[in-house]
């Protein structure tokens, strides 16, 4: 019938589970029409489009999430509400509250960039979760407390958008998925040769994230365990021979390690595990090590990690 026009969902992308996270519902050149499921306690960002007319409008259908123009500017919204952006600036954070689903309409093309991406990110968390439960919830701690730090340095960041950012942080220890089972379970202190299977894991995080994101993302994930004095592994690099970006990642790593238990070490406060790796000044780099002290000490850090145990 003239004037009328139907969409037939894709097969391969219609919403079968509860799980499904983004559906395509109408589709007309650059136009398009998603739902979008977001769980609670994940972050994501609005971006400045490539064309500043191009307008990406959202309406809250369920749950509740919080827009954060700063820490003293922000909005939250339920289910009703809605936003948009045209010409938006700068990045622009978003907390998601409760589990919330979301319809978006869009005059930017992007549905299959953000299907395809978050099916790959999807698969590569089914992969580490087969293997050990521990290090996707580290993975996860890491991101979080790895994102306070991005923000408090964004303006000494350059040539790394967020989003990169956040997949090499979260991505950062894929590789020990190739690291036998029975070392990677194993709730005491490693032998040196088992340390040394262990110790192969960055690379592999590297050769796994390459070709799906690319170098810049890969070298992030690949340099997590330099430090600052050389001692670090795989590539042994010195101070700014490690990008800024890395130097974060090494940070944020290591604070959570100290800070969970992981079955032979000692638990410490979050207090202590900052004043230690700011004392550390040979293997991390001070700025970040005193930011990431700051953080503590206003209790950013506590309420990031009450977000990942829920």
């Amino acid at each position: 019938m003239k004037g009328l026009y139907l969409h037939k969902a894709d097969e391969n992308r219609a919403c079968k589970d509860e799980n499904q996270w983004l559906e395509l519902l109408a589709k007309k050149g650059n136009f398009e029409v998603m739902t979008q499921r977001v769980t609670k306690g994940a972050t994501a960002w609005l971006y400045p489009a490539r064309d500043s007319n191009d307008l990406e409008f959202y309406f809250v259908h369920t749950g509740a999430m919080e827009i954060v123009i700063s820490e003293d500017h922000v909005h939250r919204i339920g289910p009703g509400d809605s936003f948009y952006t045209q010409g938006l600036s700068r990045n622009v954070l978003m907390r998601c509250l409760e589990d919330a689903m979301l319809l978006s309409v869009s005059t930017c093309p992007a549905f299959d960039e953000q299907y395809y991406w978050q099916h790959e990110l999807q698969a590569l968390l089914h992969r580490v979760d087969q293997y050990d439960h521990s290090t996707q919830r580290h993975s996860r701690a890491v991101m979080h407390y790895a994102v306070l730090l991005y923000k408090a340095l964004e303006e000494h960041l350059q040539g790394i958008q967020m989003e990169d950012f956040v997949v090499a942080a979260l991505f950062h220890d894929v590789g020990k998925c190739n690291v036998p089972e029975h070392i990677l379970q194993k709730r005491a202190r490693l032998t040196p040769e088992e340390y040394a299977v262990v110790k192969l894991h960055p690379q592999d995080s590297a050769t796994i994230l390459q070709p799906m994101y690319g170098e810049r993302i890969a070298r992030i994930a690949l340099m997590h365990h330099e430090r600052m004095d050389g001692s670090g592994y795989p590539m042994g690099l010195k101070g700014k021979e490690i990008p800024l970006e890395a130097r974060i990642l090494m940070v944020a790593d290591s604070f959570d390690a100290m800070t969970s238990n992981r079955g032979y070490n000692q638990v410490m406060s979050h207090e202590a595990a900052a004043a230690e790796i700011v004392e550390k000044d040979q293997l991390y780099d001070p700025m970040v090590a005193g930011v990431l002290q700051q953080l503590v000490l206003s209790g950013k850090t506590k309420e990031a990690s009450q977000d990942i145990m829920e």
